[in-house]
């Protein structure tokens, strides 16, 4: 139980998961879309409920240790009260973080903060008071409430609600921890009394009542947080994330001590085999609930996800042959919109949360206002993973209906929707929902779907645009056919074999055409729209493409397809970050055209951190070092693309004529400051909007207005 409370003040103390964001759902929460009074309300509410619910599985758990207390009035009041000093810490901890987060970030006014303070205290309150107004007022009354008499010990509710022969075995046993001094009241001690003189079965009838009232107060708060989960898609029941994590540990606290009246000393080795089990259940489909891709066919005949049908799609010289022609075509459209010989540009943004959704959006929305339209005008394609194609998608959507849209299309109003929470909801779907039987649907063209944490994203995603991107992936054939908007293909990962599976409007079997006769030879990609043509491919719901490529594990369900056998996909950046290795595909594949009918590439690359970090600390302590294997895999995971996709521009430079400029911009985040998370702060926004101003990103936008005036 203590973990949980080391967690909290790590979070609080900005001591544990710092990086991905998590201890500012805390110090700054968001509710219905702004820190506010009521964001702060809610999270001192949450954790009065996390305290009470602590207080009554201390009882539940060791009420045994401490028998005087069956001789007091009011003894499940009198134990809140000798348990209160880690709570009272912590909440004191608490509001002292607040404070100084509001006055180092933010530049809050005094009053503010004070306002905030009262909030939490609050909050706090008046979930305490409630719950000891309920156990005040059923401590004597609880048999009459429920209709039974006190003389009938061994009534189907106390059955229910303990365990009566393994109850009261501290009357009997020896382990007893000796207490000298009590806390009566808040401010008054008192000693011990002896209870060796008291009737055994008047003690039983003290405790009996106050375990089946707390008990029954936490089988109802655990009914409420499931009922309270079938409100998610009302805006004023998502509560802010960090209150809903708050609501896990609560939510475990409870299982835990109703696991414990029934099991005592087999508590942890049952709970060990139940885990147990339910992994090994969750590899039966009865048994395991699979996030899906709305609008794909779950219900007939799967795609054959095997070598020799890979092969044979990424063979298929027909294909290659139509597909590069219409690509060919795509081409011209889009010179004939440009100058005789312009520069060809093409985007690759990195992923990294809602940080590089913004910061995409930013610079995409930068350029072109300062470029009078021309940037991307001339862009042909976006390429990337995560958060950078979310807001890479979103203005390229702006742009689409640039002449039906409310606003101008570099209106401010567009960026701080790219800076709205996603978190909150993911969390109160894992908090409220995703623990239990998912019983709410979803339906989308024909087909009917799970609701999870999933579909909490994508309903948020759509929320936060105006539902602009609430579109299919067919939609977007025609105007790239056109030319009218960049092409866009998206490439999450496959979890079971770490290929890249390619997802777009256009058919492009020339991105992962292979010349071959062996079919064991190395596979690479594969193109979506065609392994699951069968599938309904093009009625895919754009956001969940869009969601498919920034699939973090454990924060957002990885999305299972449709196949046989069954695989499952993540986030892009696992095999291309910053979706350099499929622009230099596409480059290398038409570099004929580009050399005959361009001045000169431009690779606008968008970065969520620098591309030179510092070189990390040798010296490590014998922790750091047996982690370090693992850890400096995945810290240099995104290094190691750059090494591998800057020796790739290498080769296709020597194989060009045509001049290739790549333009890096670099958010200014060189020791991850800004949170890798579906949330930012009002400073993270500040940071990332000062971040064009850089020198670095000054000399950049100079060279990008000289090569354009080249044209």
């Amino acid at each position: 139980m203590l973990l949980f409370w080391i967690i909290l003040f790590g979070l609080a103390g900005k001591t544990i998961a710092l990086k991905y964001g998590i201890p500012y759902l805390f110090l700054a929460p968001e509710y219905l879309d702004v820190v506010s009074f009521w964001s702060y309300f809610i999270m001192g509410f949450s954790i009065g409920g996390f305290v009470m619910v602590y207080n009554i599985s201390s009882y539940i758990i060791n009420s045994k240790r401490f028998p005087f207390i069956a001789t007091l009035k009011r003894p499940f009041v009198k134990f809140c009260i000798n348990n209160s000093l880690l709570p009272l810490i912590f909440i004191i901890y608490y509001l002292y973080q607040v404070v100084n987060y509001h006055i180092i970030n933010e530049n809050t006014s005094v009053s503010t903060i004070i306002i905030y303070l009262i909030a939490i205290v609050l909050g706090y309150t008046l979930i305490i008071l409630t719950s000891l107004t309920y156990f005040l007022s059923t401590n004597k009354n609880i048999f009459k409430i429920l209709g039974i008499k006190q003389s009938e010990t061994n009534t189907p509710i106390n059955t229910l609600f303990s365990k009566e022969e393994s109850i009261y075995k501290f009357l009997r046993g020896k382990n007893k921890w000796h207490v000298g001094l009590y806390l009566h009241s808040p401010f008054k001690v008192r000693y011990v009394r002896d209870v060796q003189h008291y009737d055994t079965e008047m003690l039983k009838s003290v405790i009996s009542q106050n375990k089946i009232n707390a008990t029954f107060f936490e089988v109802v708060i655990f009914i409420s947080l499931i009922l309270i989960g079938f409100l998610s898609e009302n805006k004023f029941f998502v509560i802010p994330a960090g209150a809903s994590i708050v609501l896990v540990f609560t939510t475990i606290f409870i299982l835990t001590s109703a696991f414990y009246t029934w099991l005592k000393g087999w508590t942890t080795i049952i709970l060990v085999c139940i885990v147990l089990l339910i992994n090994y259940g969750s590899k039966f489909p009865s048994f395991s609930f699979n996030n899906m891709a709305y609008g794909l066919n779950y219900e007939n005949t799967k795609a054959d996800y095997s070598l020799i049908n890979i092969f044979k799609l990424n063979n298929n010289a027909e294909n290659f042959i139509s597909d590069k022609k219409n690509a060919i075509q795509i081409l011209n459209n889009w010179k004939d919109k440009n100058s005789e010989k312009p520069k060809i540009i093409f985007i690759n943004t990195s992923g990294g949360g809602s940080r590089a959704t913004m910061w995409t959006f930013y610079m995409l929305q930068y350029m072109d206002s300062i470029s009078n339209g021309k940037f991307f005008n001339q862009t042909h394609l976006i390429t990337g993973s995560s958060g950078g194609m979310i807001g890479a998608a979103y203005y390229r959507e702006l742009y689409l209906q640039r002449n039906n849209i409310e606003h101008p299309l570099h209106s401010d109003i567009y960026l701080k929707n790219t800076g709205k929470d996603l978190l909150n909801p993911i969390a109160f779907s894992i908090a409220t929902n995703d623990w239990f039987i998912r019983l709410k649907e979803y339906s989308y063209g024909n087909y009917h779907y799970k609701k999870d944490r999933g579909f909490a994203f994508e309903q948020q995603l759509n929320i936060n645009t105006h539902q602009i991107l609430n579109k299919k992936l067919h939609d977007y054939a025609e105007p790239e056919r056109k030319a009218i908007i960049p092409q866009m293909i998206l490439s999450p990962t496959v979890i079971n074999d770490g290929r890249r599976m390619l997802i777009a409007s256009q058919p492009i079997s020339f991105m992962s055409y292979n010349k071959s006769k062996n079919y064991r030879s190395s596979i690479d990609n594969f193109e979506f729209n065609r392994m699951f043509k069968d599938q309904g491919a093009i009625n895919l719901k754009f956001t969940s493409a869009l969601r498919m490529s920034a699939t973090f594990p454990i924060i957002m369900p990885k999305v299972t397809l449709p196949t046989t056998p069954q695989i499952s996909v993540m986030d892009a950046g696992m095999r291309d970050n910053f979706g350099s290795s499929t622009s230099y595909k596409y480059i290398h594949t038409f570099k004929d055209w580009i050399e005959q009918n361009t001045s000169g590439i431009i690779i606008i690359s968008l970065r969520d951190k620098p591309k030179n970090l510092p070189i990390g600390k040798t010296t490590k302590s014998i922790g750091e070092t047996f982690s370090s294997p693992l850890g400096s895999l995945y810290s240099n995971l995104f290094p190691i693309q750059d090494y591998n996709q800057d020796q790739m521009l290498s080769y296709l430079t020597g194989d060009l004529n045509t001049p290739i400029d790549i333009i890096n911009f670099e958010l200014n985040n060189p020791k991850n400051n800004i949170s890798l998370s579906w949330h930012l702060t009002t400073k993270d926004k500040e940071k990332i909007k000062r971040s064009v101003n850089s020198t670095q990103n000054q000399k950049s936008i100079s060279q990008f207005l000289n090569l354009l005036k080249a044209d």
